[in-house]
This record gives C-alpha cells, sequence and structure tokens, in this order.
C-alpha cells in the first residue's frame, strides 16, 4: 500500500507505511509536507530488530521502506542510516511486557551486546559491543555524549529508570566518523519521552531480598511545547553478603517552540550506593562504592534557509567514592579513592538536504578533567573534598577539538555514504577517522550492504593512571586504533523480518590490564593486534494485528571469535569475550487482559580466570538463564509479577562474582490523564 506526498519545491517521494511518532519520518525530514493522499495510517515499530528504511530522501524521486531508526539526536536528522549499518532499535512498546527491571536487562537480551552485571537492578554493569571492551562503547543520552572519562564501569551511571525510557537505538560496529573517539566498538543513544503524553504515571514494585522499587512521572504536552519530569529509587538488603544498595533518580526534560526553532533542555541527577562483594578485586572482597552523577544540556535547532543547523552545550559532573575494605580496614590501606570528574563541551551540526542527497558537518570542543587522590598527576596545590577531612592530591585534564563532515548520495536502488572526522587532542596530538558504506536494494524485501571504516579510542584516566594493591596503570599509553568491516544482508515481509550480518575489526594497540602468570599485579599495556571475526543474525515474527494468542517472538544468535597476540599473558578485559550468545524471546496472549512473556538467554565465553579461592585458573562454563512474566491490563492500570533467573541457575558473569538466584517481584503501575485545559497553560508565545 502507498500514501503519496508531495514535498517542498515539488519534490516527490512515496511512502508504504506512516508513523506517527515524533521520531517518525515527518519529523525528521526537517521540512514542510503537504499530504496529498492517506488511504491508511499505523505505527512500524515492534520487536528488537535491525529497522530499514530511507529517512534522508528528501529531495530524490523514488520509493522507499520507513522502518529505520537511526542513532540520532532528537534535535537533527539522522547520524547513520541503518539502510547502510547494523542499526538496533528497541521502543517502549516492546519492552513493556518483557521480564526486564532495568536497562542492564534490556540490553542482556540482545544478542550482540554483552552485558557483565556486578549487581543487579542497575547497580552496576560493563557494557560491550562485538567483543570489544566496557571503555570502547560510546553512550548517549537524546543524543548527547555522556561517556565517563575515568572509566567505562561507570558509563551506565545514568539518571533515568527503565520506565523513563522511549526508545534504544544501537549502533553495532564504529562511529568515530562522526562522534569522534569513544565510538570503538558501538554507540548506544537512550533516548527518553521527549515528547510525552499528559499525563501522571506512577508505579511500585517489591520482592525478595528486601526488594523495593517506585516510580512517578509527569508528561505535559501542550500544542507548542513539551516537558517531562521523572524520579525513581530503588533499596535492596542483597542477594548475599555486601551486596546491598539504593538508588535514586531525578530527571528532567523539556522542549520549547521559539518561533523559528526549539530549544532543547535536559537535566538529571542520580545518587548510588552499594556493597560491592569482590567487584573490582577478589584478593579483598568486602568493598563499598557510592557514587553521583549530574548532567546537563541545551540545545537549539533552527533553520537557515535550506540548512538545518544544531548548535548544543552540555555538562557531566561524576563523583565516585571506592572503599577496599567496607569494615575493618588493615593498618596498611591508605584510606578510600575519591575522584571528581568534569565534562563540559560544545557542538555544532549543520545538514543541507540537497538534489544530490544529504550533506552533514560539524564541529565540537571538549573538556575532560579529574580530580582524584589516586589518579593523575601530583597537584601543587591540595584541594579539599567536601565532607570529609582528605583532599585531591592529583588531577588530569585534557582538552580535545574536532571537525567532521559526511555526505550520502542516493542513486536509483544505490544508497552510499562517506565521511571522516579530524580531531586535535593536547594529550594524544591529531588522528583521522574516516569510512565509507553503500547499500543496494535488491527489491522491496531484500537489501544487501557493506561498509568500511576506521575508529579510535582515548585511554581513560583509570587506564593511565590507576595504582592500587592489585593494579599498575601506564601514562604511557597509546590511542587504540582498529579497522573495520562490515557485510550485511536484510529481509522483510509482512510477517517476518530478518538479517545476517558480518563483520572483522583489525585492532591495533588495544588497550588491556594483563599480567604474567607468576605477576601479582594487573597492569595495562597497548596490545601488538587483536583481529575480532563474527556474525549476528536474527529472525522475528509479528503477529500482533492478527487474531492469535502468538502476539511476537524473536531469536538472535552471535558468534565470535578473537585472534591475539598476547603470548603467554593473562588478560583482563579484551581477551574475556562472548564466543557464543543465543537469545529468545515470545510474547503472548493467556486470557483476555492477561499477558505472557518469555525470555532465555544461552551464552558461552572465551577465556579464564583465577579462582581467589584456590590461585586455580577457570574457564567460564556456559549456561542459560531464563525470565519469565505474567501481566494484567486494564484501561490504566497494569500489574504484574516477574521472575528473573526462572530455575535458580548458579552462574558466573564475571570471575570470582556469582550472581543471584531467583529474583521474584511483584508491582502495580497506573497513570492518570488530566484535562485538556491544564496544559494550555504551557503554550508559551
Amino acid at each position: 500500500m502507498k500514501q503519496s506526498f508531495q514535498v517542498l519545491k515539488a519534490r516527490r517521494i512515496c511512502f508504504r507505511r506512516w508513523c506517527n511518532k515524533s521520531y517518525g519520518i515527518f519529523n525528521s525530514l526537517k521540512v514542510l509536507i503537504k499530504v496529498c493522499v492517506i488511504s491508511a495510517a499505523y505505527s512500524i515499530l515492534a520487536l528488537p530488530i535491525s529497522l530499514q528504511a530511507q529517512i534522508d530522501t528528501v529531495t530524490v524521486n523514488k520509493s522507499v521502506e520507513i522502518e529505520e531508526i537511526i542513532i540520532s539526536s532528537p534535535q537533527a536528522a539522522s547520524t547513520y542510516s541503518a539502510l547502510t549499518r547494523a542499526v538496533l532499535v528497541i521502543t517502549s512498546d516492546e519492552f513493556t511486557d518483557l521480564p526486564v527491571n532495568s536497562l542492564n536487562d534490556l540490553l542482556g537480551n540482545i544478542a550482540s551486546i554483552d552485558i557483565r552485571q556486578r549487581g543487579e537492578h542497575g547497580v552496576q554493569a560493563d557494557l560491550m559491543i562485538r567483543g570489544g571492551t566496557f571503555d570502547q562503547v560510546l553512550i548517549l543520552l537524546n543524543g548527547v555524549n555522556i561517556s565517563d572519562p575515568q572509566t567505562g564501569h561507570h558509563n551506565l551511571n545514568i539518571p533515568i529508570d527503565i520506565e523513563s525510557i522511549d526508545r534504544i537505538e544501537i549502533l553495532q560496529g564504529p562511529g568515530s566518523r562522526v562522534y569522534g573517539p569513544g565510538a570503538f566498538s558501538g554507540a548506544i543513544n537512550i533516548i527518553t519521552h521527549t515528547n510525552p503524553k499528559s499525563l501522571v504515571k506512577v508505579g511500585i514494585r517489591a520482592g525478595n531480598f528486601g526488594l523495593i522499587k517506585s516510580d512517578a512521572s509527569l508528561g505535559l504536552n501542550s500544542l507548542k511545547n513539551k516537558f517531562f519530569i521523572a524520579t525513581s529509587s530503588a533499596k535492596s538488603d542483597g542477594y548475599t553478603k555486601n551486596t546491598d544498595f539504593y538508588t535514586h533518580n531525578l530527571f528532567g526534560y523539556g522542549k520549547i517552540n521559539l518561533g523559528k526553532g526549539y530549544l532543547s533542555l535536559q537535566t538529571g541527577y542520580q545518587s548510588k550506593a552499594f556493597g560491592a562483594q569482590g567487584f573490582y578485586s577478589p584478593k579483598f572482597p568486602e568493598q563499598f562504592e557510592q557514587t553521583s552523577t549530574f548532567i546537563s544540556s541545551a540545545s537549539y535547532n533552527y533553520k537557515w534557509g535550506k540548512v538545518d543547523i544544531t548548535p548544543s552545550i552540555y555538562f557531566r559532573k561524576h563523583n565516585d567514592r571506592f572503599e577496599l575494605f567496607r569494615y575493618n580496614s588493615p593498618e596498611w590501606y591508605n584510606g578510600h579513592n575519591y575522584h571528581s570528574t568534569s565534562v563540559m563541551g560544545a557542538r555544532v551540526e549543520a545538514i543541507n538536504l540537497n538534489k544530490v542527497g544529504r550533506t552533514r558537518i560539524g564541529a565540537d570542543v571538549k573538556y575532560e578533567g579529574i580530580y582524584s587522590n589516586v589518579l593523575g598527576e601530583l597537584l601543587l596545590n591540595p584541594i579539599p573534598i567536601s565532607n570529609t577531612d582528605k583532599s585531591y592530591t592529583h588531577g588530569a585534564f585534557r582538552k580535545m577539538a574536532g571537525m567532521f563532515a559526511e555526505h550520502t548520495l542516493y542513486l536509483n536502488r544505490f544508497t552510499i555514504s562517506f565521511g571522516g572526522q579530524f580531531t586535535l587532542s593536547n594529550a594524544f596530538s591529531h588522528h583521522q577517522n574516516y569510512g565509507v558504506d553503500a547499500a543496494y536494494s535488491i527489491n522491496r524485501a531484500i537489501s544487501i550492504s557493506a561498509s568500511a571504516n576506521n575508529t579510535i579510542r582515548y585511554p581513560n584516566f583509570t587506564d593511565l593512571y590507576y595504582n592500587g594493591p592489585t593494579n599498575i596503570g601506564n601514562p604511557k599509553l597509546k590511542p587504540e586504533r582498529a579497522d573495520n568491516y562490515e557485510l550485511a544482508m536484510k529481509y522483510r515481509a509482512n510477517l517476518c523480518s530478518a538479517n545476517l550480518i558480518l563483520y572483522n575489526r583489525i585492532g591495533n594497540q588495544v588497550i588491556d590490564w594483563v599480567k604474567n602468570t607468576e605477576d601479582e599485579k594487573w597492569t595495562t599495556i597497548n596490545h601488538t593486534r587483536l583481529n575480532t571475526k563474527g556474525f549476528e543474525t536474527n529472525v522475528k515474527f509479528d503477529f500482533t494485528n492478527t487474531n492469535t494468542i502468538l502476539l511476537n517472538t524473536t531469536a538472535s544468535y552471535s558468534f565470535m571469535h578473537t585472534d591475539k597476540e598476547s603470548g603467554k599473558l593473562q588478560s583482563f578485559y579484551a581477551l574475556d569475550y562472548l564466543k557464543h550468545k543465543l537469545t529468545t524471546n515470545i510474547t503472548f496472549k493467556i486470557f483476555k487482559s492477561f499477558r505472557g512473556s518469555l525470555t532465555a538467554a544461552w551464552q558461552s565465553r572465551a577465556g579464564t580466570y583465577t579462582q581467589y579461592t584456590s590461585n586455580e585458573e577457570k574457564v567460564y562454563e556456559p549456561f542459560t538463564i531464563m525470565d519469565a512474566s505474567i501481566s494484567y491490563k486494564a484501561q490504566n492500570f497494569t500489574a504484574f509479577i516477574d521472575i528473573n533467573n526462572l530455575f535458580n541457575k548458579h552462574y558466573t558473569d564475571l570471575g570470582n562474582i556469582p550472581q543471584p538466584g531467583a529474583w521474584v517481584s511483584i508491582g502495580v503501575k497506573c497513570q492518570i490523564e488530566p484535562k485538556e485545559s491544564i496544559w494550555n497553560q504551557f503554550n508559551f508565545k
């Protein structure tokens, strides 16, 4: 079925589907659309799959599939086209019924993503894509880079609950040619409810191990302005010794219409504390950590002639107190570690949609700094630490600036995108990233694509400077590099979609913590070479619009193999990858308003770890975890029961850190939609 739409200047483009979403086709075109014929309208998003369409062809006469969402800022047009790259999208409609309690749980259901949790319910986890380390993934919140320069362990300290997430966009593969150093093995953009419904939502959940979670949010959606405010809290006594935690989140987002453009604002704060039993060193297991995160950003999107321009500024502050000994510190212990990192920057992007495709250019500047009592160079004047008798005695600071350009060509069935970025840093000199993506549509159901990109990542402050009882940093580290190649085929029919992706990442100077068998301490080095090959495939059946009991089902599989040049060195991270991962989920109707959901994940990890109690080298045992959920939904009310680790499986996802057994929780959610007259007060002139 087709709908024809006539675009500004009589340019014509035909669409097969309609998406009434803020991130849909009309929002991304950034031009006036005149609707000529509408035969039918419906939403196109379903379960987590690689979505495919053409959203950049404003001035091109061709028919395209509107089934693509991309790694992008909500203020600007797309950064990556899923027609030519492996981009995965998960929407809130898809994961609402799944038995997931946090962002970590949700991402763990994706075959290409490796989530190594140290603590449940979002306490602490490391996120990896395609065998990369947790420092090699770029994290964005509503298009703003919020990655932590101290360590990737803090990248998921994000001041939002899963109830605040509208969708997640996952770039599987490098993104340095647009985002600069950091998007080494992938990028994840978490999008909150930037176009919320006008309503009030509250929810509460309780479970074993003393779990209590609550959340509340307010959406204001007037004709011109949109606001979203959310808060959440969670606490537990812990599933074993020293695994108790509490978390508090507060987040706000606003989009204000200013006539010629709109201003987008966001700010958030998170406070978290948890018992970190063996998290970073099994030799001294009774650890404790407390963190706080503050983020804020502002951007203004406006039209200047035929060019869409978005300048933005952003700020991130993160404080971390780490206690190697929560109880009874020995005399030789020098005291707790205190770290305070600051990131601030500015970015501007300009996009021109023209007769020969789309041109995108931009520039950014960024400052990263840390004050610490252990990380960095010795300060001449120590800085007192608030509410303690300690001082920051060390610090490190760096600046970087970059410029990028990208152009996308549309040539009948072909789409070609190419570009590059130049980055200048006072700490690591200058570097270039570049690449090309190409796709060919065989027919409406099948397309093939290929890409070649290089990427880079700068060492973080922990890599460079951390010295402790079991670790030695290396201030002479160099940036790690990689050349990436990808080939993909995608298929889509009415009820079924599938894809197959093959990739090869040739890494040079890859950073990792390593040691010889006889050594007591880990140290950071640049590996000479780390070559990662693999493939991913998934298939999805969507029966949502049919009368069957089954609503939808997906299955995905990922395989990786790494050739390493590390000799007899033991690796703590880079060589500890998921060799196999298989995930499935199914959602179905039970009776009237009752629904059920099952998810299962099987994984087999390469690498070994040293068992602390026996000092023996152990291989990671494969395991399968199954989760289940049952929910009852009325118009404004939902009741549910989730069971994570349904069969009480005992397993180790990260060496020497046992994961919890069966964790049962029950809860309710409700929402209220106030009268329309209330929102009219927020229509600023």
